[in-house]
């Protein structure tokens, strides 16, 4: 019996890969999430634009492309970035990439759209400074005050290891290079900066690679952040080794390029992409979908004992539907059987001695006392095991959907993502060793709205008649203008 892969609340499109979160903002009354996509292949061959929007971050509305490659500056791949309203247009900043010569050229280029629909590409807004090769991508700006914006860029140094640019704006358009703002000499690249300010404190965020320079290829890879101190007047952090002093922003299987945005109500809420697998697990993924991939939840963030804590949106609580029922033998074991694999279960307990231990049909759960063990079979066959110390374990949230599981521990202090491989249309849910005082819950979870528009001609070799961007403008970085 073939199970459907495909998410039922989680934000993928209707086909081809998904991959990194880009230029989340809100705008004109809805919220936008951006990503990588290639329409055309379960691939990483082609790199434009796709993009999501919502009034609620419940509902969402799908579009299509947003911006294609085409351009020479960006001919290879429309890749990672971010987006800022200036001025009231919304501007996206994007990584192009030009291969045609044999060899990378990364370039940062702006498009923008007073519609929030149509993008009008203005072209080069900074070619890679000097002192770093061309692994020079994924722009995320942000506004300090009124006149002064910044821009951090993942890199990688002439010296073959990683780093964050910082670069300077007066009024968002025009950029110049200021200096390294930190660096990673134990990495060879570090990709997807963001840095921002929550509850009083600088945060950080990037992923550092490891990388096979000789041949050009990815070795492995995972998210950190920073508590720091960012000084505006300077430019400048305190802690420049980016290797020392950070925490892994997920200790799950499947979580990579976060990036956040600044909600109207001045949440800090987070997307990432909700994938590390490797080749072979792609390809038994794709085989028979029309899709691979997808986003994490919207998660809000807050900074808790030292820590950045991360919890599903409360907007999300509108989808919770009835309960199902659980069975208690009243020696510490839980059982429940769900016809779905949509489902929240929610778990307090004031300390949990060591033993507890959840079945989850392709996956469990364990807590020895110091370790939170997760345990899962991968889309290639294998049983792969993660961990995280939380140092006690109080509460365990977790989001199911067809073919995921979010975890969040202790109200978010510790989170474990993966995609699962489904082998049942339902879920039964196992606990045992729980404490006499244990709460548990577990309630539906009904499906999200995702409307399509212009949606034709689905076939995976076709090009759809998603919009697409107006050609660019013959623009120099001296004499960009927002307007037309």
């Amino acid at each position: 019996m073939k199970i459907d892969k495909r998410q039922s609340y989680h934000l993928e499109p209707p086909q081809g890969l998904m991959n990194d979160p880009n230029g989340l903002v809100w705008f004109r009354g809805r919220y936008y999430v951006f990503f990588q996509w290639n329409r055309f292949k379960k691939d990483h061959s082609h790199k434009e634009w796709g993009f999501f929007t919502s009034k609620d971050l419940v509902n969402w509305e799908f579009h299509g492309g947003a911006l294609q490659p085409g351009e020479p500056f960006d001919q290879s791949g429309v890749h990672s970035g971010s987006a800022l309203v200036i001025d009231g247009q919304l501007c996206v900043f994007y990584t192009g990439s030009d291969k045609s010569s044999g060899h990378r050229r990364s370039s940062q280029c702006l498009a923008v759209s007073s519609d929030g629909q149509h993008f009008r590409k203005k072209g080069i807004i900074m070619e890679t400074p000097p002192g770093f090769t061309e692994h020079f991508r994924d722009p995320k700006v942000f506004q300090a005050s009124e006149n002064r914006y910044f821009m951090v860029v993942g890199a990688q140094r002439k010296n073959g290891k990683g780093a964050v640019a910082l670069c300077r704006s007066e009024d968002g358009i025009h950029w110049r290079y200021s200096h390294m703002l930190a660096a990673a000499e134990d990495y060879e690249m570090v990709e997807c900066p963001d840095l921002f300010c929550l509850d009083g404190q600088d945060i950080l965020l990037y992923c550092l690679q490891k990388r096979d320079n000789a041949h050009d290829q990815v070795v492995s890879a995972h998210s950190f952040y920073r508590m720091t101190s960012f000084d505006p007047e300077t430019g400048t952090i305190p802690d420049k080794d980016l290797g020392q002093g950070c925490q892994m922003f997920d200790s799950g299987f499947d979580f990579f390029a976060p990036q956040t945005f600044e909600a109207p109500d001045g949440r800090r809420i987070l997307f990432a992409w909700m994938s590390r697998m490797d080749d072979d697990q792609e390809r038994v993924f794709a085989e028979e979908e029309p899709g691979i991939h997808c986003l994490t939840l919207p998660r809000e963030l807050a900074v808790r004992n030292g820590r950045l804590c991360q919890q599903p949106v409360r907007e999300l609580s509108r989808m919770l539907g009835e309960e199902i029922r659980i069975i208690c033998d009243g020696q510490g074991q839980y059982t429940a059987e769900a016809d779905t694999r949509t489902c929240r279960l929610l778990f307090r307990a004031a300390d949990c001695p060591p033993g507890l231990h959840f079945e989850l049909g392709e996956a469990s759960l364990h807590w020895d006392g110091e370790q939170f063990v997760f345990v899962r079979q991968n889309w290639a066959g294998s049983e792969e095991i993660r961990t995280c110390s939380p140092g006690r374990l109080d509460s365990i949230e977790i989001w199911s959907d067809v073919s995921s599981l979010e975890i969040f521990i202790n109200g978010g202090e510790e989170t474990m993502s993966a995609r699962v491989f489904p082998q049942t249309k339902g879920l039964s849910i196992r606990i045992t060793g729980a404490p006499e005082r244990t709460e548990l819950t577990v309630r539906r979870i009904m499906a999200s709205r995702i409307f399509h528009t212009s949606l034709t001609g689905y076939g995976i070799c076709n090009t759809l008649s998603y919009p697409i961007c107006r050609p660019s403008e013959t623009a120099k970085n001296k004499n960009i203008k927002l307007g037309g």
